[in-house]
């Protein structure tokens, strides 16, 4: 982990960009030392859904979901009382059947909070001495607590007048949180402040950086993390919660929620979707109780006696505790699974057409604008550790090492990578300079390297790298490049619906320079075939691709659909347009089947390198790489299963043909059969296929990424 620069004293004057921050952090401050103690009881109504997905090149999947709706009743000098109004849980992937989640009865006492409470505590978690929380070595820092001033600077923002139907109004201030250093446990962040209560009615934050798995556990034992999945990040898109005032008076949490993805290498993308909406508040209070000096806690749970006096209380009492204290919840659930699996009390899943979120469009509208007002993250020097023994394989670079380091700058970020081909020594370099904001990430890249013909085959990744070792058979077509680059793609936090590449660059062809497998190495007579010969071209060129889909789940009919334009101009004049549109759905029965659809055509002249290529998994099964190729194409896949998605036993056929788009025609195409084994709703595939128009042969491929 890296070491901060010296921190400034507390009460540091250069915390406070103006003196109105300085007055609202101390306000806020001693608002949060004392406990309300006013609220003797409120009931409301929680609802709750978690969505964990993956992301993958052909379409998204869901792989957690979780729905929970409760009545709470809580009372502070006696038992409440939590009502299951309704729960479930699936792994679309694997059983999408919804269960009742099995410790449901004993986890939802969790869910009632003590108004006296730090209004901030919801949302952050459990907290350790009231001011941070600790979780595997990463202590998160907050900004209203004592000395903070060591970790932030503040600034005053907007204001904001509430107007009530009785003429009353409340004035709300902003006070913008930045962070002194670019640390996962430092916030960027904007806090609403009642002027008359000093309560903080709605936070808005964001980590100051992505949390980095070497960075920020350097202590942890990561030797057997294999290094093509890392980098591993969490990249917290937000972090927002909401209060509503009720009675007049007191501010109780209405929405938290949480946008993040986490990463792994380049190729798995996991985004993870919390939301909790609490509705329907009675509150029973006394206006006269003052507020007391909140005692310190030294501990962040009651400790094991504390427990025990709160379970004794009866066998079907739960109990929450927080901040050294316990307090028992009888819990009712109704012994109707049906009743709790089909409730209308609980939110839409996510991915389905009740919509994507438990936010407002509105509200969704004006978090969208404040989270592109957040503070911007401050300037910082740290040097990534490198990343060595960046391995592939093919035909033409035979075996390649290289290694990977960067520069983190805070606002932007530096990198390189080179690696060496053990065939020829032709070096492979790239230098790249990445800035991202909220919504969009920006790579100016320049580089001398190695390309494919089709990156969306992932002919470079570790999958064709594999094979080529492993069975001898290179599926993928390359030439050499050099040159820059300008790539803009959303931010990783968002949906990846587009992606946008400008380039200038030099094109040269690149010769196949072995022929060892281990295959070849028991018979001769199996051999890499030749790569293509490249057009030698000088380059000014744009690739746009979009990307739309409809629906996550395997229990529902899903749709997705890829468009990409691209031409360039120089040595060769040429356009490209590509369309595929593939559907998935239950047929009824045991049954599931998915189709797929694409073509593509050119205008102008082509260089060899920028036709289109059929063959192998991605596009044409029961053939290798190349094996149709043509300035124009078309072709079709057709696959039937059973329904069940964990495993299934698929039945599959591809038709296809690339050629001149002047002759292009449905007249025989290229054909294959085959049958597969399929896992995890398609994330992980074996096909075993057979090609019906010469070249004809047998094929396994083993991928992943397939329509079932």
């Amino acid at each position: 982990m890296q070491t901060p620069p010296p921190a400034p004293p507390a009460g540091d004057s250069t915390a406070y960009l103006d003196a109105e921050a300085r007055r609202l952090v101390a306000a806020a401050r001693r608002r949060r030392e004392t406990i309300d103690r006013s609220i003797t009881a409120y009931q409301t109504t929680m609802r709750e859904r978690i969505g964990v997905g993956v992301r993958a090149l052909r379409r998204d999947r869901m792989l957690y979901r979780r729905e929970l709706a409760l009545r709470i009743e809580w009372r502070r000098d006696s038992l409440g009382r939590i009502e299951v109004l309704g729960a479930r849980e699936a792994v679309p992937i694997a059983v999408p059947d919804p269960e009742v989640p099995k410790h449901v009865q004993r986890e939802v006492a969790d869910y009632a909070f003590d108004p006296a409470d730090d209004r901030l505590t919801v949302g952050f978690g459990n907290q350790k001495n009231r001011d941070s929380t600790k979780d595997r070595g990463v202590e998160f820092s907050h900004p209203l607590a004592p000395n903070s001033e060591r970790d932030y600077r503040f600034a005053t923002g907007d204001s904001s007048v509430v107007v009530f139907p009785n003429g009353r109004t409340i004035r709300l201030r902003e006070l913008r949180v930045i962070p002194r250093r670019l640390e996962f446990r430092l916030m960027s962040g904007s806090f609403w402040i009642d002027e008359d209560s000093h309560a903080v009615v709605r936070a808005l934050i964001r980590p100051a950086r992505a949390f980095d798995f070497e960075q920020d556990l350097a202590g942890e034992k990561d030797d057997d993390i294999p290094g093509f999945v890392k980098p591993i990040r969490i990249e917290i898109r937000f972090l927002t919660v909401d209060y509503g005032l009720w009675s007049g008076r007191w501010w109780l949490p209405r929405l938290i929620a949480v946008d993040a993805v986490a990463t792994a290498g380049s190729f798995l993308q996991v985004p993870v979707r919390y939301e909790r909406l609490y509705a329907d508040y009675e509150v029973t209070g006394d206006t006269a109780l003052p507020r007391a000096t909140l005692p310190p806690v030294t501990e962040e749970s009651a400790d094991s006696a504390t427990r025990a006096r709160c379970r004794a209380q009866g066998a079907n009492v739960y109990c929450s505790c927080r901040n050294g204290a316990c307090r028992g919840f009888v819990v009712a659930v109704p012994p109707d699974t049906q009743l709790l699996l089909g409730s209308t009390y609980l939110p839409p899943a996510f991915g389905t057409s009740g919509g994507d979120s438990l936010i407002s469009a509105g509200e969704m509208e004006e978090l969208m604008h404040a989270l592109g007002q957040l503070p911007a993250a401050p300037w910082q020097f740290h040097v990534r550790r490198p990343r060595w023994v960046l391995a592939r394989y093919n035909r033409v670079e035979g075996l390649s090492l290289g290694a990977r380091g960067g520069l983190d700058l805070g606002r932007l970020q530096l990198d390189g990578a080179g690696r060496v081909a053990f065939t020829d020594a032709e070096p492979d370099l790239e230098a790249r300079l990445v800035r991202e904001t909220p919504s969009t990430r920006f790579r100016l890249a320049a580089y001398h390297r190695l390309a494919a013909v089709d990156p969306t085959a992932r002919s470079l990744a570790i999958g064709n790298s594999l094979g080529a070792l492993i069975l001898g058979r290179d599926d993928g077509d390359y030439f050499r490049a050099t040159g820059a680059e300008l790539t803009i793609v959303p931010a990783v936090t968002l949906a990846q619906r587009f992606s946008i590449r400008l380039y200038a660059e030099r094109q040269r062809r690149a010769l196949k320079r072995t022929d060892f497998s281990l295959p070849h190495a028991f018979s001769q007579q199996d051999r890499f075939r030749p790569n293509i010969t490249a057009d030698s071209a000088d380059e000014l060129g744009a690739v746009f691709a979009f990307r739309a889909q409809r629906g996550i789940d395997p229990e529902h009919t899903q749709w997705s659909t890829d468009v990409t334009i691209d031409g360039g101009t120089g040595t060769y004049d040429f356009g490209r347009a590509s369309t595929t549109l593939r559907v998935t759905a239950p047929l009824g029965g045991r049954l599931a089947g998915a189709v797929e659809i694409a073509e593509g055509t050119s205008a102008g002249r082509v260089p060899v390198q920028s036709d289109w290529y059929l063959g192998g998994p991605g596009t044409l099964r029961g053939y290798g790489g190349a094996a149709s190729t043509g300035d124009a194409f078309w072709r079709a896949r057709v696959e039937l299963a059973n329904a069940w998605p964990a495993a299934r036993i698929v039945l599959f056929g591809d038709v296809g043909r690339a050629g001149p788009r002047d002759h292009l025609s449905l007249a025989r195409p290229l054909a294959g059969l085959g049958a597969g084994a399929s896992f995890l709703d398609g994330l992980v595939r074996l096909d075993v296929s057979r090609a019906i128009r010469s070249p004809v042969g047998w094929r396994v491929d083993f991928y992943t990424d397939a329509a079932l």
